[in-house]
């Protein structure tokens, strides 16, 4: 009893968890640390258990043989992982031993576990730091080592791999033999140096590497210290700066070119300080001004020396903080020298440098004696005079071109020939052609020839048009061309035809699809180099087989022209319109002009194509189906950009035809804006914001005004008075139309009552009727019965319609509205003449009192002899029939005396007055002066 006690005594004492186990390793005992081990209270939970099967795998088979060995009377040892019974895992250092009984008694086994979860976490972190060092030493670029405080190395991870030779552990200095010679002493001693006083090293050498040459490295090092300061060892880096050293060293020999190249071209440089006042010129600059190298530098030292007629520009040039042109600056100047008074021309340049608040702190310039080149320059004009009187008869440049400079020194009739003087050479070359170029620029190579031959290229004018130009040129010198340039205008034109024949369509005369696809390339380019844009419109002719089949292929061809000839009409001449295939047509539309123009454009084109044009006694209309796509909004390629105008155009079609849909969400945007005007508009109805300005008709025979012409203005507000190029598509709704026009009609009647009460001599005052407004079956008494409401007498009244009323099967009730109000007394206007494509038939088949020349024929027809004749074939058809005649447009005074000439009756136009409101008319009545007006 007293060894069982005492056993118990011991197990329940131990600090290390102890078992009894029997031979078939179950759980007999359990002591105290055990218990609190597994987190439990009594053993029993656990007793009877195999104890091997308690520890985690893969530590069961360790166990498995330690009960073996126990068994053969060996010690078992093993270490394994065993979680408690709330599952913390625990690592164990297990010792099991045999424990024989007495007595009879079974032997017994006994386990001695002592937890080491501590020691192996730690183990483990340090494995981990190891594995970061060595990847961290692996991931860069830096040798790493390390040595005893005497130098002895003791690592140096890189060194092998870098210099080819390992490193030798323990001694001390050998790697000194790899540093380059000429280094290799500094380096040692500022490495003794270190070690003597246990301070920081840093050096800069070169070390022979793997390939044999060497490289420039930077090699710093520190001493780690123990807590009573006494170095333990070195540890540092070698990092590789040979790239860094040679940049250093390019760096210097630049300077040193710089530094030549002033000195070889007598180049003087001068600084100066504005913020301590300090000034500096190189010995170059005084020779420049005869100022002795003793002499104080100050700015009246400088003033002095420039000549009198010059002093005040230097004065605002170089001596301000900040000169108008900018930072830099420079200028041309007389000086006069300190030393001997000699009178020499200087070329100065000047920069202005800044701080970080972008106040001026310094300048710095050049100075360059630049005499000789002044007197040649002088000798030159008077050789160039010469020259100038030979060439003017021949229409010839002779030209100068210094390879060196680029600079072109031109004969002075360059100028009128070519709109360019002398110059750079690359401003010549920016005006000839792309395409050109090259063969302008070979004439360096032509000159070199025995027989030099003429090159050839296109040319543009600085105020339009181009010329076709060869030039011959002979070298004179390495670096010298002498040269003339010639006209081949009137040649090339034939070779231009023919080049338009091959890509042109020969039906329309449009680019075709090979030229398109060139603009397009083009376009996008420069696009996407100036972070503009460009839309790209795909126009489908619909039902356009149709025509065909029904009408032949001479209508087909017919409305193909006219769409040709309608499109080119509303591009401007940086767009391009081209017929891509069959019944599709392609409109380029180039920055500064936005997505959003594009959509506004492609339904101006769908509103064209609609309206009717005469074929052989037939009238024909052409719809038209729109795709839109839009650099960069849709795509950045030409094969992407025309893939989304061919699904956008699709999709066109599927919409039900004759219209434009867009192929990104800028298609939904502009219908709600759409969908917003027309609920703006319906809301200024109903606010009575619509209101007539007028614009005066003028007698071209006496100047007078003999009246007006209401056009719509809206009071918007908000947004002041808006013309109907922001609320016209509102017209195209026709009852918004119809709204608008009768909101006018009465106002108007109102106005012209109240100058009719007031004694003013007005004349007739026109209002325009839209096509839907002939829709009402009762537009005609409408009118009527405001004229009648206000007083107004019919015979001041008059209503201007255009050639679309004619069209159609609305036609002949738009004839009987017309007929009512003509028998009434009211005058019937048609307007816009020559733009529709009615009949001229209609002028006698409806009441047409007054034809309004549209401004189109009236805007070139000073210049342009088929405009002259259209407006002429106009006055006389009309004068014949009886029928007045306003030119619309009139905007200048050659215009007015040209319309005069061919016969016109009346005018309109700014030349006259622009639109006003109601309450402006007397005032501009009372002060009209007639004569002036003629």
């Amino acid at each position: 009893m007293i060894a069982e006690d005492l056993l118990s005594s011991i197990l329940e004492s131990s600090i290390d968890w102890i078992e009894v186990l029997d031979p078939d390793a179950r759980l007999l005992l359990m002591n105290r640390a055990g218990l609190r081990a597994m987190d439990i209270t009594s053993p029993r939970v656990l007793v009877g258990q195999s104890w091997v099967h308690c520890w985690a795998q893969p530590g069961q088979e360790a166990a498995r043989r330690a009960v073996q060995d126990a068994l053969a009377g060996r010690a078992g040892r093993f270490q394994g992982s065993r979680a408690t019974v709330n599952g913390t895992p625990r690592r164990w250092d297990v010792v099991l031993t045999l424990v024989r009984a007495f007595g009879g008694r079974p032997d017994r086994l006994l386990s001695i576990a002592r937890d080491v979860t501590g020691q192996v976490d730690l183990a483990q972190e340090l494995s981990r730091t190891g594995r970061r060092h060595r990847a961290l030493a692996e991931a860069s670029a830096a040798i790493i080592w390390r040595v005893t405080p005497d130098g002895c190395s003791l690592e140096g991870e890189g060194w092998d791999a870098f210099c080819g030779v390992a490193v030798e552990k323990g001694q001390r200095g050998w790697w000194l033999q790899l540093v380059h010679p000429a280094d290799r002493e500094r380096v040692s001693a500022a490495w003794h140096a270190a070690l003597r006083d246990g301070e920081p090293y840093a050096c800069e050498f070169r070390v022979r590497h793997v390939g044999g040459a060497y490289r420039w490295v930077a090699d710093r090092g520190v001493p780690l210290r123990d807590e009573d300061g006494i170095i333990e060892e070195w540890v540092g880096t070698i990092s590789d700066i040979h790239e860094r050293k040679q940049a250093e060293e390019a760096l210097r020999d630049s300077e040193e070119r710089l530094r030549l190249a002033l000195e070889t071209t007598s180049t003087g440089i001068w600084d100066a300080d504005l913020v301590t006042g300090g000034r500096q010129w190189t010995p170059e600059t005084r020779r420049i001004l005869g100022i002795s190298a003793e002499a104080p530098v100050t700015r009246d030292s400088f003033l002095d020396c420039v000549h009198p007629d010059h002093r005040a520009e230097v004065e605002s040039t170089f001596f301000v903080d900040w000169p108008a042109e900018g930072p830099g600056y420079s200028g041309t100047y007389r000086i006069i020298r300190a030393d001997n008074g000699e009178e020499r021309w200087v070329a100065a340049t000047g920069r202005t440098l800044l701080d970080e608040n972008e106040r001026p702190v310094r300048k710095i310039g050049t100075l360059q004696d630049i005499t000789p080149h002044k007197r040649a320059e002088e000798a030159l004009k008077a050789s160039e005079e010469r020259l100038r009187l030979a060439l003017h008869a021949g229409r010839m440049v002779a030209w100068e071109r210094d390879l060196a400079t680029e600079h072109v020194t031109r004969s002075p009739n360059a100028l009128g020939l070519l709109g360019l003087g002398s110059g750079p050479f690359p401003d010549f070359l920016e005006r000839v052609h792309p395409e050109d170029r090259p063969q302008a620029e070979a004439l360096i190579r032509q000159a070199d020839d025995e027989a030099p031959e003429t090159v050839e290229f296109r040319y543009k004018l600085p105020g339009g048009g181009t010329l076709c130009l060869g030039a011959r040129a002979e070298r004179v010198g390495p670096n010298r061309l002498i040269g003339i340039t010639f006209d081949i205008t009137d040649r090339k034109i034939a070779e231009e035809q023919a080049w338009r024949s091959s890509n042109h369509d020969p039906l329309t005369g449009l680019p075709n699809r090979a030229l398109f696809q060139q603009r397009l390339e083009q376009a996008l380019g420069c696009a996407g180099h100036s972070g503009t844009n460009a839309s790209l419109l795909l126009i489908d002719l619909d039902h356009f087989q149709a025509i065909n089949d029904t009408l032949g292929h001479d209508a087909g061809d017919a409305l193909l022209k006219e769409t040709a000839a309608r499109l080119s009409a509303m591009i401007r001449a940086c767009d391009t319109v081209a017929r891509f295939a069959g019944d599709q047509f392609m409109v380029l539309i180039v920055e500064p002009l936005t997505l959003e123009h594009a959509v506004r454009f492609a339904q101006c084109v769908t509103e064209t194509l609609r309206q009717p044009f005469s074929y052989a006694g037939r009238r024909l209309t052409g719809r038209a189906s729109i795709g839109i796509a839009a650099f960069p909004d849709h795509a950045s390629r030409s094969t992407e950009l025309m893939q989304d105008a061919e699904f956008a155009l699709r999709h066109a079609k599927e919409q039900g035809r004759d219209r434009a849909v867009t192929y990104s969400p800028a298609l939904r945007l502009a219908s709600e804006q759409r969908v917003g005007l027309g609920r703006d508009v319906h809301a200024a109805l109903a606010r009575d914001e619509f209101i007539p300005h007028y614009q005066p008709k003028v007698c071209l025979a006496t100047g007078s005004i003999v009246g007006f012409e209401a056009l719509a203005r809206w009071h918007h507000p908000t947004q002041g008075l808006l013309t109907p190029g922001y609320f016209g598509t509102a017209f195209a709704d026709p009852e918004l139309a119809t709204a608008i026009g009768r909101q006018i009609n009465a106002k108007v009647a109102s106005d012209m009552r109240g100058w009719l009460d007031a004694g003013l001599p007005f004349g007739r005052v026109a209002v325009n009727l839209s096509p839907s407004a002939f829709n009402e079956p009762g537009l005609a008494d409408e009118l009527l019965m405001i004229l009648e409401h206000t007083g107004v007498p019919a015979r001041h009244f008059e209503v201007e319609v255009t050639e679309t009323v004619f069209l159609g099967r609305s036609s002949d009730h738009a004839s009987s509205i017309l007929m009512q109000l003509h028998q009434q007394g009211v005058r019937i206007a048609l307007d816009d003449f020559g733009t529709g494509y009615a009949s001229l038939t209609h002028l006698k088949q409806f009441p047409v009192d007054h034809v309004k020349i549209d401004q189109s024929f009236v805007r070139e027809l000073e210049r342009d002899e088929g405009d002259e004749a259209i407006v002429s074939a106009i006055i006389g058809l009309c004068r014949k029939l009886s029928i007045e005649v306003t030119a619309e447009g009139v905007e200048t005074p050659g215009q007015a005396q040209r319309l005069r000439g061919l016969g016109c009756h009346r005018a309109q136009g700014y030349l006259y007055a622009k639109p006003v409101a109601c309450t402006q008319v007397p005032s501009l009545l009372t002060s009209w002066k007639a004569k002036e007006a003629i």
